[in-house]
């Protein structure tokens, strides 16, 4: 390239990018055609004359998002910056983000099923007000009881199909059963049988995940003890997702918790296009690597702090 063309090139980036031309705007004023124009930006900056920097300090976690994307095949990543945050602060922008992304995604889609637990309460109460009455919301989780009933999954379809004024179907069951016959019996009757049918094919899923090595909702609330916690250690339990333990290779446990679930399996959860899940506590890391490694879910809001480690693995 001599200096004459180097000259033109400078010009045309000039009027384009610190002008703000449009390039048929460029082509008028030079007298050439659009096509041409188009080709000298491109030119320009394969030759260095220009270089364009994103100054921003979102640039850092979308770059974040994009490699995980990759690394991973997720269909989406969110990731929050946590810098100067409080845990409570950043538990909250992971659910806005959460809450922000449903909204987008949930036009156009029909059925929406959502598990239970403390980040999925956060996303409901961060989700907006707005009509989308043709949104039908399943539960993919029992949950009765009287005590943390905020954060049970038919208490939050209930909610959520409330903001959206949409409906909503119930699983008139516990999430645990500690009698396996009467799981048995209940999940053949035919109100929770369909229930759960119907909640096999939504469209969108939410869900939880944690460790339950590591002080978990579930713990927390009484569903499972220290023994049984033992229990998950020895069997190598890494997470769960709907209260379905899985193992370092993705796979529900074999684990006698498991036979009492009333909710949809792992496997039934791998099948719905697109299954978006909350990790923000560090704690989780485990859980979420076999998760995004085995396909559990394939959309993730987390930290950056996550985020990372998981790009190291």
């Amino acid at each position: 390239m001599n200096q004459s063309e180097e000259k033109e090139l400078v010009r045309v980036s000039s009027m384009y990018y610190e002008e703000g031309m449009t390039q048929a705007e460029i082509a008028r004023n030079m007298g050439v055609s659009r096509s041409l124009i188009s080709k000298m930006l491109i030119d320009a900056k394969e030759a260095g004359v220009v270089e364009i920097f994103i100054n921003s300090k979102s640039s850092y976690s979308i770059r974040l998002e994009r490699e995980l994307e990759l690394q991973y095949d997720l269909k989406r990543v969110l990731v929050v910056d946590t810098l100067d945050l409080e845990a409570n602060e950043v538990k909250k922008m992971a659910a806005r983000e959460a809450a922000l992304w449903l909204q987008k995604m949930i036009k156009g889609n029909k059925k929406l099923g959502i598990s239970w637990g403390e980040s999925l309460r956060e996303l409901v109460n961060r989700y907006p007000f707005e009509k989308q009455s043709d949104v039908t919301i399943f539960p993919l989780i029992g949950g009765m009881g009287d005590e943390y009933i905020d954060i049970h999954s038919n208490q939050l379809c209930y909610d959520l199909a409330r903001k959206l004024r949409g409906k909503t179907r119930y699983l008139y069951a516990p999430a645990l059963i500690s009698n396996t016959n009467l799981r048995k019996e209940l999940a053949n009757n035919p109100t929770i049988y369909n229930v759960m049918e119907e909640s096999k094919s939504v469209d969108i899923a939410l869900v939880g995940i944690s460790d339950p090595r590591n002080n978990s909702t579930m713990e927390k609330i009484g569903y499972i003890n220290q023994k049984d916690i033992v229990d998950l250690e020895k069997n190598k339990v890494v997470g769960d997702i709907n209260s379905r333990f899985f193992d370092k290779n993705g796979e529900e446990a074999d684990i006698d918790i498991n036979q009492h679930v009333m909710g949809i399996s792992l496997e039934d959860i791998k099948k719905i296009p697109t299954v978006m899940s909350i990790a923000f506590e560090n704690s989780k890391i485990d859980a979420v690597e076999v998760a995004v490694k085995h396909k559990l879910f394939n959309v993730l809001v987390t930290t950056d702090e996550i985020a990372k480690r998981l790009l190291e693995k």
